[in-house]
């Protein structure tokens, strides 16, 4: 599998040539696949911020196809995904985007589809392919969420993102030194990211690339950048 796991999008780490690299193609021909059903219930926030990763996506790369899982059947959502090279799932509330890859079916193909497409996610889109840390952790981190009742993610990589922290040095925040806690109460890595850094992964390869982020492991930081 590759993927860039965004905490933000390319608007706050340019990883344009960590992608051409994964795809093997310039930037230019890169075509993607822009998914955007998890911002559907956020209530109140402002979502420019899928005009700025679209405007970016834009103006650096191909073409894009907008996939609408909800609208579309698994057939044309196929048709769509194998014109382009990337898919892109901006962010937005991660369980009930978990409860529409399963309704539409589109977690059942999405282990296949990774085998020729590169994924990039942007802060939901990027925590859905990994592990889930428990609803009662993430209100504690990010504040109370409706439950949609989702108990796991896609579990297609061994580790969880945990975006939008000061990343590199958590102790320096009161909230964001919960993800201490949250490390200790799991058996997997967490990665802590900041708006600018994102986990890079390429086949059996995990890095992290950008600025301000921490790699934690049975509660303790083994790896980080601040």
């Amino acid at each position: 599998m590759k993927a860039i796991l965004f905490s933000s999008d390319f608007v706050g780490l340019n990883a344009v040539k960590e992608l051409e690299e994964l795809v093997g193609k310039p930037a230019k021909d890169i075509n993607f696949a822009i998914i955007n059903e998890a911002c559907a219930v956020e209530e109140g926030d402002d979502n420019s911020f899928f005009v700025n990763g679209m405007h970016f996506i834009k103006n650096n790369f191909g073409n894009f196809y907008l996939v609408n899982l909800l609208a579309l059947s698994l057939n044309d959502i196929k048709k769509r995904i194998e014109k382009s090279d990337v898919i892109f799932c901006f962010g937005g509330n991660t369980e009930y985007l978990k409860t529409v890859f399963d309704k539409t079916g589109f977690s059942n193909i999405l282990p296949e589809l990774l085998e020729a497409k590169v994924w990039c996610g942007s802060s939901a889109g990027s925590m859905i392919l990994g592990k889930m840390v428990s609803s009662t952790w993430q209100n504690k981190l990010y504040g109370q969420a409706d439950d949609y009742g989702v108990k796991s993610y896609l579990d297609l990589l061994d580790f969880s993102v945990l975006p939008h922290l000061t990343g590199g040095d958590l102790s320096s925040d009161d909230n964001d030194k919960i993800v201490f806690d949250i490390s200790a109460d799991v058996n997997w890595d967490v990665y802590a990211l900041s708006d600018w850094s994102a986990v890079l992964v390429n086949d059996d390869k995990v890095s992290v690339i950008g600025k301000h982020w921490s790699k934690l492991h049975m509660g303790k930081v083994i790896e980080n950048n601040q």
